[in-house]
């Protein structure tokens, strides 16, 4: 008895095996939106809006999200898959849409949240950022032709 329910319970993580990542992955956005809501409570609010009831909801909606995942991916294996692969070439589609979608939401919760504990504008943050790193990258590419003009004219 032992024995069979040690190969079920096996059984059982080397079918889930293929999801590790994304669940993974779903659990720290959760963690990391969490880390945020927590950081835009106590700049906005104060400690006092720190309340063990709200962060209980954490455990329900880490669970909702990776038992939303599992089912997907359950579905996805026996009925999905082969319809997704001819069309897309990607396996479990279905599932690994889904974990973008709940990554992209948490993404969106944590852009938010920052926003209204900061209130600086995440976008325009990116922007600036990006362009500065154009004009690095123009001005390597400048020194980089100077330095060549100067190499052939040396000979």
């Amino acid at each position: 008895m032992k024995t069979f329910l040690l190969y079920l319970l096996t059984a059982t993580f080397l079918f889930f095996a293929p999801i590790t990542g994304l669940l993974i992955a779903v659990g720290a956005a959760i963690a990391l939106d969490t880390c945020f809501g927590i950081y835009r409570a106590i700049m906005v609010k104060g400690w006092k809006y720190v309340t063990s009831r709200k962060l209980s909801e954490i455990i329900s909606k880490m669970l909702l999200y990776e038992l939303c995942i599992i089912l997907l991916y359950v579905i996805d294996f026996f009925i999905l898959s082969e319809i997704f692969e001819k069309w897309f070439s990607i396996s479990f589609f279905a599932t690994k849409v889904c974990a973008i979608l709940l990554i992209f939401i948490e993404g969106v919760s944590i852009k938010e949240n920052y926003e209204k504990a900061t209130g600086k504008d995440v976008w325009a943050m990116i922007k600036k950022a990006l362009k500065r790193a154009n004009e690095i990258k123009d001005s390597i590419t400048d020194l980089k032709n100077n330095t060549d003009d100067n190499d052939k004219t040396s000979y």
